[in-house]
């Protein structure tokens, strides 16, 4: 699928002038890793778990 985007993006780039091949190869890691921070902040790996809250509470 990449790939079919890369030789798209460098078909357009030689008709057109517009984006080329090594920014849209950026794009696409920049928005990865967006994705990925997202499903890492929403995942909850990185939360504690309930049984050490409860021994930092007031008690």
């Amino acid at each position: 699928m990449i790939d079919q985007l890369m030789i798209l993006a460098e078909t357009g780039e030689h008709a057109t002038g517009g984006v080329t091949p090594p920014m849209v190869g950026i794009g696409v890691f920049i928005i990865m890793m967006i994705l990925l921070g997202i499903t890492y902040l929403t995942g909850g790996t990185h939360q504690r778990k309930r049984g050490e809250s409860d021994k930092h509470g007031d008690h």
